[in-house]
């Protein structure tokens, strides 16, 4: 019995008409997307690598990093690089250097403050990336659990620094958003600012804009309808099902 032989380049089938639909459209996205900075090394001795930074890589490094400081950003580099460092080798790689730096610019900070976040945010990642691989690889169980639980606190500071870099982005500013609102029938609701003012001199707070105090008609108001049940016009008594003479129930206080 002949081993199968896998299909040679030229041999395979021909991409669906939704593949190259799709194709298409993915062109046309990364034909609209900005081309991220990237840096290349030469050796300049037997030992240390040196990055070739030419203007116009230049210009996009400064854009990268949301600065005018060339010092700012040779700096940040040479700890980016560090960061990157794995273990056994003597410097981080071009590849790995350059996919931190397409993460950091893919951010678009616009400050030095945003760039040091997001380079804090490349760096967690990849080292999160690395427990995460450390953890599945492992065969003791102790070492599968301290890999785990460096990944768990790596992948939770890393959300903690996106939203960070979210509240720096936006301003320090916070936008809550109402999705759906429901008002039954019968009450109406107010969507907006509802303050909680206090009068001058030290008094009463206001209830002008408060719902349970609030004189104005667009408040939420008690609709007119049937009126609640009440007490039994009978009496207290339980009714009789099973025929005349029932005893009465045991009062839980008689002796």
């Amino acid at each position: 019995m002949t081993r199968k032989q896998k299909p040679k380049p030229s041999d395979r089938p021909d991409p669906s008409p939704r593949m190259i639909a799709r194709i298409a459209e993915a062109k046309l996205r990364n034909a609209a997307r900005a081309e991220r900075p990237a840096l290349e090394y030469k050796l300049k001795d037997a030992t240390t690598l040196e990055t070739v930074v030419t203007p116009d890589v230049a210009e996009t490094l400064l854009d990268a990093f949301g600065t005018t400081s060339k010092d700012f950003v040779a700096t940040e580099l040479n700890r980016l690089s560090r960061s990157q460092h794995p273990g056994g080798q003597r410097h981080a790689s071009q590849r790995d250097l350059n996919a931190a730096l397409a993460a950091i610019d893919g951010t678009q900070p616009e400050n030095e403050m945003a760039a040091m976040l997001a380079s804090q945010m490349a760096a967690t990642h990849s080292l999160a990336m690395e427990m995460l691989g450390r953890t599945r690889r492992a065969e003791m169980l102790e070492q599968m659990q301290a890999h785990g639980a460096l990944a768990t606190k790596l992948l939770r500071t890393f959300t903690a620094q996106t939203e960070a870099l979210a509240k720096i982005n936006r301003g320090g500013e916070q936008t809550v958003r109402v999705e759906h609102v429901h008002v039954y029938q019968g009450g109406q609701a107010i969507v907006g600012a509802v303050s909680n003012r206090k009068v001058e001199g030290g008094g009463a707070d206001e209830k002008e804009n408060q719902a349970y105090g609030t004189l104005n008609p667009r408040a939420i108001t008690a609709a007119p309808g049937a009126a609640l049940l009440g007490p039994n016009a009978v009496g207290d008594s339980l009714s009789e099902t099973r025929g005349e003479g029932q005893e009465a129930l045991p009062a839980p206080r008689r002796r």
